[in-house]
């Protein structure tokens, strides 16, 4: 092609409304664009600048158009359809081009294809777009139990919350099966871990922590 006669393209398609359309898209740009028909492309490969092709659901009839078109002439293949990039074979290395571009994008793709621009044209950019990787879905952290930001062990915040609960010492030791001095310790340790020194004070940060009762034992940690 010189830089004053049109680009020379053809469509390799089964679907003879693809065919159609696109020739009507390109009548007005007939200074710019030159449609050939598949059979005369074969005829004189030489003459070609782009073959565009549909790769989904080809016959055995268009895959064999398509291999001598690339095997005779010196024209730059190029997908052209309505399925996504993601969607292409694993092999297809072609450069794609979306159905859905308009005329004017199509024409300013197919040159920047001839002129080996591609990756400046508006089917490249289309591409890019429709290839994006949606962004990872992050999962929110696990709530942390009550106290644990103060270092509680799951023990010690279980004591807390029977506190919270209006337990006595005693209640709390039948409940978790502890002796008494058990408990004490436990509560002393917590405090200090808490910042506080009596019981009601206990109640509130257990309240404000979130904290409730759990009836059933924790593992000692």
């Amino acid at each position: 092609m010189n830089d004053s006669s049109p680009l020379r393209v053809t469509l390799v398609d089964d679907n003879e409304l693809s065919v159609a359309g696109l020739t009507a898209l390109m009548k007005s740009y007939e200074g710019r664009i030159t449609l050939v028909e598949t059979r005369d492309a074969i005829a004189h490969p030489d003459d070609l600048d782009v073959v565009l092709y549909e790769p989904m659901g080809q016959s055995s009839m268009s895959q064999s158009m398509l291999r001598d078109l690339q095997a005779k002439g010196g024209a730059t293949a190029a997908v052209f359809t309505w399925a996504s990039p993601d969607e292409m074979p694993a092999t297809s290395t072609s450069p794609y081009l979306s159905k859905s571009l308009t005329a004017s994008q199509l024409v300013v793709s197919l040159e920047r294809l001839a002129e080996g621009r591609f990756e400046d044209s508006p089917a490249a950019a289309e591409a890019a777009r429709a290839h994006v990787e949606p962004e990872p879905v992050v999962e929110p952290e696990p709530a942390s139990r009550p106290g644990e930001s103060v270092g509680l062990t799951p023990r010690e915040a279980e004591i807390i919350s029977l506190i919270v609960a209006g337990m006595s010492n005693r209640e709390i030791g039948e409940t978790l099966t502890l002796s008494i001095n058990s408990v004490k310790t436990y509560i002393r340790s917590a405090y200090r871990k808490m910042g506080v020194e009596r019981r009601t004070q206990a109640v509130l940060w257990g309240l404000a922590q979130g904290m409730r009762a759990e009836l059933e034992p924790a593992l000692v940690s």
